[in-house]
């Protein structure tokens, strides 16, 4: 108790008082242990997050707590040197690493309010309208790794009234500028990251008819720290897993997007959805164009469908206790869960290797 107390003392200390250096947000430090790291708030660093969190913390683990300390604030915030355990950006996370929750999953549009950081790979993106107009949403994305946020092509096009401007992570209610609660706990401030560059698939093609190759990486402009309410969901990697078939298999999808009283929910909802045989989803389409192996579809059931906003965020299937993203939420039919005809998704098993070329 007592260095718990100690820790608490050390960070009041640290607000108040003035450093001559000051370290500016995401500039490279040296922790105690000689490690080159980037100054982030404490909540974005998860060694460091566990020491503080701890109820009995050992002396050596509380001097180097203290001494992980950078020189000056952001916003009147402390930071602290964090080395994250996975700091090369182009590898991608293992089961184990990815796709895992601190919520058990309990059995949008026609769906329910996700529980706080049950999928905590979810992303914002935001962009500003032109002419100095302010920031709204319009798509979601997925965390892959500490550097990458997978999403549609689509949701990215170059537009002349409004440009992408950034992505929140580890959110939940939008409204809320402080921290989610429930009735057990209270997650993490959401954080906010830029970005560096977007990379489109090479082939697609704006405004094509069906929307073929609809996947698009955002490689963030630094490397983001995991917590219990930022972490990567997995990609089918796996031989075995890429290889399954989830015909009739129900998957998940969440987002902020349009719900059944057509209005954008404030917080993060999730919808059930079947995955649907691919031939009978291109009878479905066949007037509008010829469905592809690179896309799949989910859902038709009536009332529950993923719709406006939801765009770019992920279809998920938990197999066991880990998360894979099987799709990226693309485009359904003109009015949200219409009976009979199902969503179309873009394939990420199709695009697995395409995603480990791109990432640096």
């Amino acid at each position: 108790m007592f260095k718990q107390v100690r820790i608490l003392v050390v960070m009041l200390i640290f607000t108040l008082v003035l450093q001559v250096y000051n370290h500016a947000l995401n500039s490279p430090c040296i922790n105690p242990d000689g490690e080159s790291g980037q100054c982030v708030f404490l909540r974005e660093c998860q060694p460091l997050l566990t020491i503080y969190k701890k109820k009995n913390v050992p002396v050596g683990e509380s001097d180097f707590f203290y001494e992980s300390r950078c020189r000056g604030k952001h916003n009147g915030k402390p930071l602290l040197c964090c080395v994250s355990p996975r700091s090369d950006s182009g590898v991608l996370p293992e089961p184990g690493e990815c796709g895992g929750n601190i919520r058990m999953i309990r059995r949008i549009h026609g769906g329910d309010e996700s529980d706080l950081g049950e999928f905590p790979w979810i992303a914002l993106l935001w962009f500003r309208q032109g002419d100095g107009g302010g920031e709204f949403f319009n798509c979601g994305g997925t965390l892959i790794n500490n550097r990458y946020v997978l999403t549609a092509a689509h949701c990215l096009e170059p537009r002349q009234d409004w440009t992408f401007s950034g992505i929140t992570l580890g959110d939940h209610n939008i409204t809320n500028d402080g921290p989610d609660c429930d009735r057990k706990s209270c997650a993490d401030i959401p954080v906010d990251v830029g970005f560096e560059k977007v990379i489109f698939h090479e082939d697609y093609i704006p405004s094509q008819k069906g929307r073929f190759n609809d996947i698009a990486l955002i490689r963030l402009d630094r490397s983001v720290g995991f917590s219990d309410y930022i972490r990567p969901i997995c990609l089918p990697t796996e031989a075995g897993v890429r290889a399954s078939n989830n015909v009739g298999l129900e998957t998940i999808a969440a987002g902020w997007g349009v719900t059944e009283n057509d209005d954008y929910s404030d917080v993060l909802r999730k919808v059930s959805l079947t995955v649907v045989d691919q031939r009978k989803c291109a009878q479905l389409y066949r007037t509008k164009f010829r469905l592809r192996n690179s896309q799949l579809c989910a859902g038709g059931q009536p009332g529950k469908d993923t719709c406006l906003g939801d765009s770019g965020g992920p279809l998920m299937r938990q197999v066991g206790n880990t998360f894979y993203l099987y799709g990226i939420i693309s485009f359904g039919p003109e009015k949200c869960g219409t009976t009979g005809i199902a969503g179309v998704y873009t394939n990420v098993v199709q695009y697995v290797d395409w995603i480990r070329r791109k990432v640096e």
